[in-house]
């Protein structure tokens, strides 16, 4: 592992480097199939697309500056690749909430629970460094994937705002999630262990 920053059984998460937006990253933001589902349109849902190398550079002087976003790279434990990208965006420190945005660029990591175990890790680090007390998201209504994820994960439904999302020439709706640290400490029961599933 190269300079992990949180830990868990099959990836990792560290910081954002420069090399990951001029890599890895560039390709995915233009990737129309990773970012078919996307509620803001870009990659990592930052306002940002990298296609040239002033934007990468502005991005990541702003990354390195923010007081309100926390990006990490979602890394492989077996490959040590970054697979994808996750952060906690516009925290907003007095009534301590954020938001979570994620994005599996890798395809061929897709439906091996990457994601879910990020979610996880992230909400952790949330709750539990940040004392934020709640995290909200939104995702496109279609992506049947990445809304089991969220409720797997503990996340609430709260709503959805209709026709708010305009990608691939058409309108989609985008569901509203939010999990308070409440809610996750129940989930995760004593001393941080998961809950067992009965049955």
């Amino acid at each position: 592992m190269r300079n992990p920053f949180i830990a868990g059984g099959k990836l990792y998460l560290r910081g954002i480097e420069k090399e990951d937006l001029t890599g890895n990253m560039a390709k995915w933001s233009n990737d129309a199939e990773v970012t078919h589902y996307m509620v803001m349109g870009t990659f990592p849902n930052s306002g940002v697309i990298f296609s040239s190398p002033d934007s990468i550079e502005v991005e990541y002087k702003r990354l390195l500056k923010s007081r309100t976003d926390v990006v990490f790279a979602i890394v492989d434990k077996k490959t040590d690749r970054a697979i994808g990208i996750t952060g906690l965006y516009d925290i907003s420190w007095i009534p301590r909430h954020g938001d979570l945005r994620i994005a599996i660029g890798e395809k061929k990591s897709w439906g091996k629970g990457y994601g879910a175990e990020a979610v996880e890790l992230l909400l952790g680090y949330a709750f539990g460094k940040l004392s934020l007390n709640s995290v909200q998201l939104g995702v496109n209504a279609e992506d049947k994937r990445a809304n089991s994820c969220y409720k797997r994960a503990g996340f609430v439904y709260e709503g959805t705002r209709r026709e708010f999302v305009y990608r691939n020439g058409r309108y989609y709706d985008a569901n509203l999630y939010s999990i308070l640290r409440s809610e996750f400490e129940a989930k995760k029961g004593p001393k941080g262990q998961k809950k067992k599933r009965k049955g």
